[in-house]
């Protein structure tokens, strides 16, 4: 057991015991809390600890990249071919664990112990994660050839090793999740594309079936047409037949109800008949004797008359009643027009007019007239800002319009350079958000900064130029060239990129051979560098490169054109290319010639006018300017506008108000004086009221009395004469009914007879149809039944109800129409070919395979949308705790290496894909040398010691993030110079004493002159031929002593 009380960590190794392991015959060591050292020769046995470490807590061999098996860790000296590997790990509040590991060269596999007792590999596993000890993360544990391989890892493999050592199991339980998510999508989409393939291949079959289909669904769909009007007829005639016997039925029964009413209704008037006469003797006796009584006591009343005294007596009561309302009357208007009065004279003593209004109101009116003019004169001002603004703004939109026409041919070039070239497209997509990085103007592709100056040209100039030239860059310093295809090449992973460096000479740099005056003979048309716009880099490079400015081009062969090949190496005729080559022995010229009239021009196909462009941008840039001038104008005399209408209504109402002032005081005034006239009219009564109302009262009295004597004479009269024209009309409508009676009833006896008869007749008819249609009738409801069956046992005389609406679909339910339909289909059917059975059997399993794959592709679509969505959702939670790790691991790594007099950076790397968890990776970027940009650390890009202080580096920063028990690297200093290793040696020290980590550190020699303080633990390794019985026989404090006794001697 090893020193408890100076370990701090959980799982710090305390004791490393192995025996017949590698190299060891036998052999403990007891590593110290914090730092390491363990040094020694080449094959002393240094990694052997790391080994022995990684395979006794569990560790795969594999992650060593040394040994292929277990058997050879065995010692081959060992006799009993077994080896034992022993691990004391420190715990805090109980007994320190140790693991046993036994190994055989027989091929029997390894075994554990923990504390003694045989366990399984899973439960050692379970405590390794509690202790967070990952023997297969290389970030905790580097062996000596891992080291050289750690630059080499991807940066997949980095991530997943520093999210392993972080010791987050929720982030690595995600991550695995979402890659299980990821080969889940792929695959659905794999399936998914084959079975789109699928689908597509029986969709052919289907459509190669598809015309035999069509003629048997047509002649299925015609069969069951027919079938549907044949049954709708069979219906139809048991409908209308049935509606026939009920009427027939109906009939006989209202015929035999007839007859039997009529029988009834003759009973009655044969009795009455019998007593006619005598009835009509005795009533006309009575009548003749009570009309002679009306008619006198008729006279009597008609003679008497009392209007001229209720005349007299209405005039008497009118004229009382207007001489009272006459004098109350004037009475009431008196007292109201002195009130009145009282009233005008008050208002007007209070509001006396101010004898100035009037001239204040032809002041205020004169003001107002005054801005109305200026309104009027503002108003017109106005009228022609706003025309001239709607002119601008028309004119405004039609250079916007035409601006945009011309950026849409620019547009038009950049997607034949997408649809062509797509690396050189997201070039230039890139290089637009990245200028500033360029010493010096970089240029898009030629074909995007190029302008034919007339269509008919672009075919010269590509021809000439060549798609490679067309599709490149052209950078006007050197250094940018590198630069450019650095980033594009190797960062973006564009590789269809061209590059090229061009001076921007100006154009007249570049003369042509012969002046144009001197070209007019040959129909001369243009030289190819004037057929075009493009900047001077540009221009120059195509001068430079392609000598664009010797090459002529001629509107046609003329008797001149022989001597063009003794002036030109390259030119063109109309739509032939000719080029001359001198022969080096002979000295003799050769024409080769090439049509050019077929080639169909692709990236200068959409010509901008560079000139039209200029001209549109700087007249719209003018009258945008000018718009917004007359804006503000417009703006200006608007508001000056609402100014001078505010003005003026505040003038019409103090004029309003000193107009009401003024009306109101002058009717004041008329009012007055004409109730005061009035009121001298109504003070004196015009008569005596009361001696007028007594005489007509005396008159009143008079005349009652006369009247009430002669109405008592008038009602017995009336009384007597009313009770005789009783008597009299009670006789004559006794007579006229019983005459009446008599005549209707004779004649509805007549007719009562003939109807009879009639009916009769009618009943006998009807009743032998009857029986006929009855039996007609069930023939026709047995034949409809048995085409279509019925609706139900209680509802019999309807068809059922998915035949019912078959019917209704036929459109009409009239026989002849229905008859017509039959004929039509019968006549389809003699020309449509009847389809064989098989074809029919391979035409329905092919529905039921088509169905049933888009079935699976709908739900294999369902599933990634799914699993796409499930990862997103994992994902954004995920993400963060990612980023912040990488944030803090770059933030730790950054100042380490900055420590060191370097620059280094920690990046997480993603996919193209959202959904391409698995190529997420933590990228590092550093820089040894001033001026240099960042690197990834790559195999072949930094050396061998800046490739391990980096790693080195890297591992540190992680001791931060994570308190993992111990951590060990064999032999980092690898290729480190002096100065590097002693930097790292410094910060490893700071980095144990700072978080008590324990670091086990591999190095074939102690360097010279390192400090070192009591935290650092040596251990060292020797070798040679010395048999060891146990760790306790061989001690090096023992061997030191001995050594200096020795050197006393």
């Amino acid at each position: 057991m090893g020193v408890k009380q100076n370990f701090s960590v959980p799982g710090s190794i305390v004791r490393i015991t192995m025996q017949n392991f590698m190299t060891y015959i036998h052999e403990t060591f007891w590593p110290g809390p914090n730092f390491n050292v363990t040094v020694g020769p080449n094959g002393s046995g240094k990694s052997s600890i790391v080994t022995a470490l990684c395979i006794g807590l569990g560790g795969d061999i594999s992650s060593l990249n040394r040994q292929s098996d277990l058997a050879s860790l065995v010692n081959n000296d060992a006799k009993s071919g077994e080896a034992m590997v022993e691990i004391e790990l420190f715990m805090v509040e109980e007994k320190n664990i140790i693991v046993t590991v036994m190994l055989y060269n027989n091929g029997n596999p390894p075994w554990w112990k923990i504390n003694g007792e045989k366990t399984s590999k899973k439960e050692l596993k379970t405590l390794c994660d509690r202790l967070q000890i990952q023997p297969g993360n290389m970030c905790q544990f580097l062996p000596q050839d891992v080291v050289r391989d750690f630059p080499t890892m991807s940066n997949q493999q980095i991530f997943y090793n520093t999210v392993k050592a972080v010791g987050d199991t929720g982030l690595i339980d995600t991550y695995d999740r979402l890659k299980e998510i990821q080969v889940e999508v792929e695959q659905l989409e794999d399936q998914a594309e084959t079975k789109e393939n699928t689908l597509a291949n029986l969709e052919r079959k289907e459509k190669k079936l598809e015309s035999e289909r069509v003629i048997f669904e047509k002649r299925k769909n015609l069969e069951e047409r027919k079938t549907e009007i044949e049954n709708a007829i069979k219906w139809e005639k048991f409908k209308t037949l049935r509606k026939q016997v009920k009427e027939t039925r109906d009939k006989e029964r209202s015929l035999k109800s007839r007859i039997d009413q009529m029988e009834e209704k003759q009973a009655p008037i044969r009795d009455f008949l019998e007593t006619y006469e005598s009835k009509v003797s005795t009533m006309r006796e009575q009548i003749e004797q009570a009309d002679r009584e009306y008619s006198a006591c008729c006279t009597k009343v008609e003679e008497f008359d009392i209007a001229d005294l209720e005349d007299q007596l209405d005039r008497l009561v009118e004229q009382e009643r207007d001489l009272t309302q006459q004098e109350h009357s004037r009475l009431q208007n008196k007292n109201r027009i002195e009130r009145e009065i009282i009233e005008l004279r008050q208002h007007l003593a209070k509001n006396q007019m101010d004898p100035e209004t009037d001239t204040k109101i032809t002041e205020l009116s004169s003001k107002r007239s005054k801005h109305e003019n200026s309104l009027q004169r503002n108003e017109q001002s106005m009228n022609e800002i706003e025309f001239h603004h709607s002119t601008l703004k028309r004119e405004v939109e039609k250079l916007e319009r035409a601006e945009a026409q011309l950026q849409d041919k620019k547009n038009r070039k950049l997607e034949t350079l997408r649809r062509e070239n797509p690396d050189a497209f997201n070039g230039v997509m890139w290089l637009r958000d990245n200028r500033d990085m360029f010493r010096a103007p970089v240029h898009d592709p030629i074909m995007l900064t190029l302008d034919v100056k007339d269509r008919n040209f672009a075919r010269y100039v590509e021809s000439h130029i060549g798609r490679a030239d067309l599709e490149g860059f052209v950078c006007e310093d050197p250094d940018d060239v590198n630069l450019l295809t650095k980033q594009l090449r190797e960062n973006l992973r564009l590789r269809k990129i061209n590059a090229f460096h061009s001076s921007p000479d100006p154009p007249g740099s570049f003369a042509h051979p012969y002046s144009k005056e001197e070209m007019s003979k040959f129909a001369f048309i243009e030289y190819i560098s004037d057929m075009y716009s493009a900047p001077d880099a540009v221009h120059a490079y195509l001068c430079r490169q392609k000598a664009l400015h010797q090459v002529p081009v001629f509107r046609e062969e003329n008797n001149f054109s022989a001597q063009l090949k003794h002036k030109f190496h390259n030119y063109y005729i109309a739509n032939q290319k000719f080029n001359t080559r001198k022969s080096k022995y002979s000295g003799e010229l050769s024409t080769g010639m090439e049509d050019i009239g077929s080639r169909k021009v692709i990236r200068l196909a959409a010509t901008v006018d560079r000139q039209e462009v200029d001209r549109v941008v700087a007249e719209l840039e003018q009258k945008r300017k000018q718009f917004g001038i007359n804006a503000n104008r417009q703006t200006t005399m608007g508001r000056t506008c609402e100014n001078i209408k505010a003005e003026i209504s505040k003038l019409n109402v103090q004029i309003g108000d000193l107009r009401a002032v003024k009306k109101d005081f002058s009717s004041k005034q008329s009012e007055l004086a004409m109730k005061e006239r009035t009121l001298e009219q109504l003070k004196e009564p015009k008569f005596d009221l009361n001696s007028e109302r007594e005489k007509i009262r005396a008159e009143k009295r008079k005349v009652v009395k006369l009247l009430s004597e002669q109405m008592f004479k008038m009602r017995d009269l009336t009384h007597n004469s009313v009770r005789k024209e009783n008597e009299r009309r009670t006789l004559h409508l006794a007579f006229q009914n019983i005459e009446s009676e008599n005549s209707e009833n004779s004649e509805r006896l007549a007719g009562l007879n003939r109807e009879l008869e009639t009916a009769r007749a009618e009943h006998t008819e009807i009743t032998v149809l009857w029986d006929r249609d009855k039996r007609a009738l069930q023939e026709k409801h047995s034949e409809a039944r048995k085409a279509t069956g019925i609706l139900s046992d209680d509802v019999k005389y309807k068809p059922p109800e998915a035949w019912q609406k078959r019917f209704d679909k036929l459109g009409s339910s009239d026989e002849n129409v229905l008859a017509a339909l039959l004929d039509e289909c019968e006549s389809e059917l003699k020309h449509i070919k009847k389809i064989p059975d098989k074809t029919i059997v391979d035409i329905e399993a092919m529905k039921e395979k088509l169905a049933l794959a888009r079935e699976e592709k709908e739900q294999m679509e369902t599933d990634m949308a799914n699993k796409t969505h499930e990862a997103a959702k994992l994902r954004r939670k995920w993400i963060n705790g990612v980023e912040a790790l990488v944030e803090n691991i770059n933030d730790r790594f950054g100042s380490m290496m900055a420590e060191l007099g370097y620059a280094g950076q920690i990046s997480l790397s993603q996919g193209k894909r959202e959904i391409d968890f698995s190529s997420y990776g933590v990228k590092i970027q550093v820089r040894f040398r001033v001026g240099h940009e960042l690197q990834d650390l790559s195999k072949g890009t930094q050396s061998g010691g800046e490739k391990s202080v980096t790693t080195a580096v890297y591992m540190m920063a992680l001791q931060e993030l994570t308190q993992v028990p111990f951590r060990c690297v064999d032999e980092i200093n690898q290729g480190m110079d002096e100065r590097n290793e002693r930097a790292i040696w410094a910060q490893l020290l700071k980095v144990c004493q700072e978080h008590q980590a324990q670091y086990f550190y591999m190095a074939p020699k102690f360097p010279y002159s390192l400090p070192f303080n009591d935290q650092v633990t040596m251990l060292i390794c020797n070798n040679g031929s010395v048999e060891k019985t146990g760790h306790k026989v061989f001690r090096t404090k023992q061997f030191v002593e001995s050594a200096r006794k020795g050197r006393r001697r």
